[in-house]
C-alpha cells in the first residue's frame, strides 16, 4: 500500500521576523543591514556590504565585505556576525595593471595568533616591467610581512590590517628598494577555519608595528643605474598625478 504523502506547511511572510545585523568588533559593531527569517534558520546567513559604508570614502566603493551571522539576541533580534572575507570588483583589479608593468600575485593561507586561518590574495604592480628575480623577492617580501603580522596579531586586528591597507603600505615601503610599485592591494581574503571556542574581542588600538626585513639580494635583482633614473622619474610623475 502506497504511503500517503504529507504536505509540509509553508512558512508565511507574517510568521517571519526582521533581524538587524551588526558587524563584528573589528568593524566597531556597526549595524550593516536587516534580514528576514525565522529563529531556527537565521544563524549561518550571510550579508554583503561595501567598505564605503564604514569609511564614507568613495575610493572604497569597489571593495565588498562579507559577514556571517553567528548568533542573535532573542529579545532585541540583533544578530552578531563574523567577518568571512572581502573582495574587490573585477573591473578594479583589471584597472591596476597598465603596460608596461609587472603584476606580482601572492595567494597564501595565514594563521593568526588566535588560530584563525585566512586565505589572502595580494597583488603588487610595478611601475615598469621588473625582472623575474625582482618579482621573486617582492613576492617573498609580501609573504614575510603578512606572516609576521599574522603570528603576532589576533584575528580582529589582522582583518583591519588587511582591509584598511596597513599591510599593503608596509609591503610597498620595503619593496620599493627592489623595484618601485604603482600599487599594492589585498584584492581578496577568505576565512577558512575558526578555532573551537573562538570569540570576538575588543581591539586595543589601530597602531601597527613597523616590520623590518632582511633579505638576500642578488646581482640580477639590482636595478641598473640607467633603469634607476627612469624608474625614479616615473615614480615622481605618478605621485604628482595622484
Amino acid at each position: 500500500m502506497a504511503k500517503k504523502r504529507v504536505r509540509q506547511k509553508k512558512t508565511t511572510f507574517k510568521e517571519k521576523t526582521w533581524f538587524t545585523v551588526e558587524a563584528p568588533k573589528s568593524f566597531k559593531n556597526k549595524r550593516i543591514g536587516n534580514i528576514i527569517g525565522l529563529d531556527n534558520n537565521i544563524i549561518g546567513r550571510t550579508m554583503e556590504t561595501l567598505l564605503f559604508d564604514f569609511t564614507d570614502n568613495y575610493d572604497d566603493i569597489t571593495c565588498k565585505l562579507k559577514f556571517r551571522v553567528t548568533h542573535f539576541d532573542q529579545g532585541t533580534n540583533v544578530c552578531k556576525s563574523i567577518f568571512i572575507g572581502h573582495s574587490y570588483t573585477n573591473d578594479f583589479i583589471r584597472s591596476l595593471v597598465e603596460k608596461p608593468a609587472s603584476k606580482v600575485t601572492l595567494i597564501h593561507n595565514f594563521t593568526t595568533k588566535d588560530k584563525y586561518v585566512y586565505r589572502v590574495t595580494v597583488v603588487c604592480v610595478t611601475i615598469k616591467r621588473a625582472r623575474s628575480s625582482q618579482q621573486d623577492i617582492i613576492r617573498k617580501i609580501m609573504m614575510d610581512i603578512i606572516a609576521e603580522f599574522a603570528k603576532s596579531l589576533n584575528h580582529e586586528k589582522f582583518v583591519r590590517g588587511i582591509v584598511y591597507g596597513e599591510f599593503q603600505k608596509q609591503i610597498a615601503r620595503v619593496a620599493k628598494s627592489i623595484y618601485p610599485l604603482s600599487s599594492c592591494t589585498a584584492v581578496k581574503s577568505k576565512l577558512l577555519t575558526t578555532p573551537e571556542g573562538g570569540e570576538d574581542k575588543i581591539i586595543p588600538d589601530d597602531d601597527f608595528n613597523i616590520v623590518e626585513l632582511e633579505f638576500e639580494r642578488t646581482r640580477k635583482s639590482e636595478i641598473k643605474r640607467s633603469e634607476r633614473i627612469n624608474v625614479k622619474k616615473l615614480a615622481q610623475d605618478k605621485s604628482n598625478n595622484d
